[in-house]
């Protein structure tokens, strides 16, 4: 202020007055809460508006997501700041925590339990599901319980919808396998046969009857096992008429079918013989040959009879060719015949009777007379010749004398015995007439 008189003196004073602005914002509407919702829930953010003491007052608005354990779950934390000309300021936070607590929900219609042949069982359905907060997966697991037998078992199937958050939703199917459907039999092979009697890998009565008779059976369920009322005692051989199988096809679980067919039994192969090996044997006295081997025979039918026929031909002394055909006959009149051929021989020497004799040294007046010697022979009659040979020595009473006996048989073998006999003189003269006496005369 200033004061001033008419001659113009002047007194003034000044004050300073300093207006500042120290008071934040307020807000004008109601400021939002902390909250909890799910995930499909949260609120939209306010708008908020301010009034300030001093002039006009302007709101920014500011969002934080923190993301949490799952897609569905996550804190929001919304923040407005209200600030003045001045640049006071007021905030206000709002901290919303969204959670998942909801499960997922199939889209599909649900599979109902069921029960079915064991052919008939439907193939699993494929199930989606939604989630109110994000993706839901579908998994699948299938559990069989067996029942009594193969055609009979009971299927669980189980769908599980899980959210990203673990909220699964669960639904099972039941379904109850039956099997009350019996095999079915394929005649189109089917044979009524004549066999031969034995059993043999193909073409006999085993293998057929293995076979089924050429039937065959499918199962809608399972396998097929088979049997017959074949009887293990049934009497098999060529005299029999046809006869009537019925074979049976049953399933897994009890469930069967039947077929018949017919067989006959016949015996056209001849039996197999065996003979012994051809052989050669020494002749004996009685030329009857002994431990030649005997012949054996099978039959695809029943034991044959084995029998046998000699054809001989003689040759030296009791020596022979025997052809001894063996024949062997089943009880249906086949047969089978095969020689074998023994031959009698004769290779040993006959044999000396008496005694040897043996070597000596002789005076040249004792030369013993030759022995007579005879022999026997294994296989017939045996000769004996005799043949005597001298060497000269160094004087004439001195000399060798080699006796040799041979016996001789029927084939030619020959026994030979040699007797050498020295003959020597180591006798002295003997005078003829008196010896004279020793005298004494004039």
């Amino acid at each position: 202020w200033t004061a001033t008189d008419e001659c113009g003196n002047e007194t003034s004073h000044s004050q300073t007055i300093t207006v500042q602005d120290t008071t934040a914002p307020a807000f004008v509407e109601a400021l939002p809460a902390d909250a909890t919702v799910e995930c499909d829930a949260v609120p939209t953010a306010d708008t908020l508006t301010a009034t300030d003491n001093c002039g006009d007052a302007t709101v920014t608005f500011n969002e934080t997501i923190t993301e949490g354990a799952c897609a569905g779950e996550f804190t929001v934390v919304r923040t407005w700041t209200a600030t003045d000309e001045c640049g006071n300021e007021t905030s206000h936070s709002q901290t919303i925590t969204v959670q998942d607590n909801t499960a997922p929900t199939f889209v599909e219609a649900l599979p109902a339990d069921a029960t079915v042949e064991c052919d008939a069982v439907p193939t699993a359905e494929t199930l989606t599901a939604t989630d109110n907060c994000g993706d839901a997966t579908v998994t699948f697991n299938e559990t069989i319980t067996e029942g009594a037998c193969a055609g009979e078992f009971t299927v669980v199937r189980t769908w599980t919808a899980t959210d990203e958050c673990g909220n699964e939703t669960s639904h099972s199917q039941t379904i109850t396998v039956q099997d009350n459907t019996a095999p079915t039999i394929d005649n189109s092979n089917l044979e009524n046969i004549n066999i031969e009697c034995g059993i043999t890998p193909e073409g006999t009565l085993e293998a057929w009857l293995l076979n089924n008779a050429g039937a065959t059976a499918t199962d809608t369920c399972g396998n097929v096992t088979w049997s017959n009322d074949f009887g293990a005692n049934t009497e098999l051989d060529c005299a029999n008429g046809a006869i009537t199988v019925t074979f049976t096809a049953t399933d897994e679980c009890g469930n069967s079918a039947t077929t018949t067919a017919t067989y006959a039994i016949i015996d056209t192969v001849a039996p197999v013989l065996t003979v012994p090996s051809d052989v050669t044997i020494e002749c004996t006295d009685d030329s009857s040959p002994t431990n030649t081997g005997t012949a054996t025979a099978t039959d695809d039918c029943a034991m044959p009879n084995v029998s046998f026929v000699d054809t001989e031909v003689a040759a030296c002394g009791n020596t022979k060719t025997i052809t001894r055909t063996w024949t062997a006959t089943d009880a249906c009149g086949n047969t089978a015949s095969a020689d074998q051929i023994i031959t009698v021989i004769d290779s040993i020497a006959p044999t000396f009777v008496e005694a040897l004799p043996a070597d000596a040294t002789v005076e040249c007046d004792a030369v013993p007379t030759a022995d007579t010697l005879t022999a026997t022979d294994n296989c017939g009659d045996a000769t004996v010749t005799f043949n005597e040979t001298i060497t000269e020595g160094a004087c004439a009473g001195e000399f060798t004398v080699v006796r040799t006996w041979t016996a001789t048989d029927e084939c030619g073998n020959e026994t030979s015995h040699s007797q050498t006999i020295t003959v020597q003189d180591t006798t002295a003269p003997a005078f003829v007439e008196a010896l004279p006496a020793d005298a004494t005369v004039e």
